[in-house]
């Protein structure tokens, strides 16, 4: 789970809004004591917990710009529903957090897609 770019799925995105904006890009990215991504059309960061298929997130951090108005309601049903999880199931290749007001699925980027230098 740490150190993955984690993209969440399409279906995810459509139960999030009824009308998912095109090239919506949202994706959760966990270091050691941080999660973090972008929601779509900001940043976002919080501290997590994760133990025994449990998972909680801290106070969430955001960068504050401004996007077309069905990428902010999406980005905000996403940060609610992060917030709320409180339980995650990960392979190496899915991700799924459950508990909040929307199950969230993610699939791990490909390497190539998902490449920081400052990581």
């Amino acid at each position: 789970m740490i150190g993955v770019d984690w993209v969440l799925d399409n279906a995810s995105l459509a139960t999030l809004v009824a009308n998912v904006p095109p090239d919506v890009h949202i994706d959760l990215l966990f270091t050691t004591e941080q999660a973090g991504g972008s929601s779509g059309c900001n940043h976002y960061s919080a501290p997590f917990q994760a133990i025994g298929g449990s998972i909680s997130f801290g106070p969430f951090a955001s960068t504050a710009m401004a996007c077309e108005q069905a990428v902010m309601k999406l980005e905000a049903a996403y940060v609610r529903a992060l917030e709320g999880s409180t339980a995650y199931h990960a392979t190496h290749s899915t991700l799924h957090l459950t508990g909040g007001p929307v199950d969230l699925m993610f699939t791990a980027a490909s390497p190539s897609t998902s490449a920081s230098p400052s990581q």
